[in-house]
């Protein structure tokens, strides 16, 4: 299983380059606009983007597990935070900031970082506590996950309507994020004052609910025949994110697929007809991710936009141009580096160079969101199934997913339908 990590460093090294045109000066670079654009510039269609200068919410557990809601910037420093607590019935005298995943390790935020709200993992909370306590600290209830599964109410949508609906909120998502940020995210943003990457990270926890989602999904069905139908309905969803070009969410999908609790039901797998499982077997050779991927990006170039990339990729080849190459030599700026730097952020701008084309073939959805409508036949891989569940109900459920995204708890589930 993947998730949305930093890199670590590969090596990544220039050849020896002596001409002024690849590195420049300190004095130079001071005399040069700021080759950082500014995050307040507009973005097409980012209605739901977070800029550096708004408030988000801030959710701030007890120990018991109450909880108190501020509005801060989005920018806000830990001490900041912590500051405003204060002024809430004493909240933080001698307290600590921590972040607590479902599985129940608690990590220390140190007072100078930033961003903490927006930064959170999958499921992860934070909490004010004594210092002494931290041990002692249990995830909040919500953090766990469901405890019922949504496999009926996913057998009413077909696979291409899921698909369709997936990748619009995904659209919405992805053309948020300003191009900065990959740079930013990448050079650390914790270290950096009055810039954010809110809106990359929103969408990289994105990758990581759906996969979960999955797995989620498939370890809470308890019959083995409505099971078997939902596998079958993951793989021909993740076929249909791939002729949508959402490869971000292909990828996602296969990878909760490929989840050790999901793989290692034997008896679910055999179920599937020999075409799905074919199906499934072509698929998986985009995931090869040997030659550093070379099938992915082979089939990358021969796409179109617009396209969502598999952003995880995006930010390890901009972490091993980062980590591999100087950024000064002999006090010189490696512009080499920063060239670089920006063929990889293009790519952002290339996927996003037609924004104006939907993704989804159901051309009349976005307009129709917040309306009933009739049922209507669609067409999957390959079969015709009844879509019953209207858009309105199936958009609300895509943007609240629920998922667990302990794997011990993954494992345990999926041992109990097949020991």
């Amino acid at each position: 299983m993947l998730l949305v990590t930093k890199a670590p460093p590969w090596p990544c090294m220039l050849s020896s380059v002596s001409s002024g045109s690849y590195f420049l000066s300190l004095s130079q670079a001071r005399n040069m606009t700021a080759w950082l654009p500014s995050q307040d510039e507009p973005l097409p269609s980012s209605n739901c983007a977070i800029r550096v200068g708004d408030k988000v919410s801030y959710d701030i557990c007890r120990p018991d597990h109450s909880v108190l809601t501020l509005q801060l910037p989005v920018t806000a420093s830990v001490r900041e935070v912590m500051a405003a607590l204060a002024k809430e019935d004493s909240w933080t005298k001698g307290q600590v900031l921590v972040k607590v995943n479902s599985a129940g390790d608690a990590i220390g935020l140190q007072p100078e970082a930033r961003g903490v709200a927006t930064s959170l993992g999958l499921n992860e909370r934070l909490f004010v506590v004594n210092p002494q306590e931290v041990h002692e600290l249990t995830p909040h209830p919500e953090q766990l996950g469901p405890t019922v599964g949504s496999a009926e109410g996913l057998d009413l949508v077909s696979a291409k309507d899921l698909a369709g609906q997936l990748t619009d909120h995904d659209w919405n998502l992805f053309n948020s994020i300003h191009q900065v940020e990959l740079i930013h995210y990448v050079l650390g943003p914790q270290h950096l004052r009055d810039v954010t990457t809110a809106n990359l990270e929103r969408f990289m926890r994105r990758f990581n609910e759906l996969q979960y989602w999955v797995a989620t999904e498939l370890c809470l069905c308890a019959v083995p025949g409505p099971r078997a139908q939902l596998l079958r309905k993951f793989i021909k969803l993740a076929a249909h994110l791939k002729e949508q070009k959402n490869l971000n969410s292909f990828f996602a999908v296969m990878f909760g697929l490929s989840n050790s609790a999901i793989s290692r039901l034997a008896r679910t797998w055999e179920r599937l007809p020999h075409k799905v499982r074919k199906l499934y077997s072509a698929l998986e050779r985009l995931l090869d991710p040997s030659w550093n991927h070379r099938v992915y990006r082979l089939a990358l170039t021969k796409l179109s936009p617009p396209i969502i990339p598999f952003m995880p990729l995006l930010l390890k080849d901009m972490t091993f141009i980062h980590e591999g190459n100087h950024t000064l030599v002999e006090n010189l700026i490696n512009f080499e580096k920063m060239r670089m730097m920006a063929r990889a952020v293009r790519m952002l701008h290339h996927c996003r160079s037609h924004s104006n084309v939907p993704l989804s073939p159901l051309r009349s959805r976005v307009s129709h969101l917040h309306e009933d409508s009739q049922a209507v036949r669609i067409s999957t891989c390959s079969e015709q199934s009844l879509s019953t569940r209207s858009p309105a109900s199936t958009w609300a459920y895509v943007q609240q997913l629920k998922v667990i995204d302990n794997q011990r708890e993954l494992s345990r589930l999926s041992r109990e339908l097949e020991p």
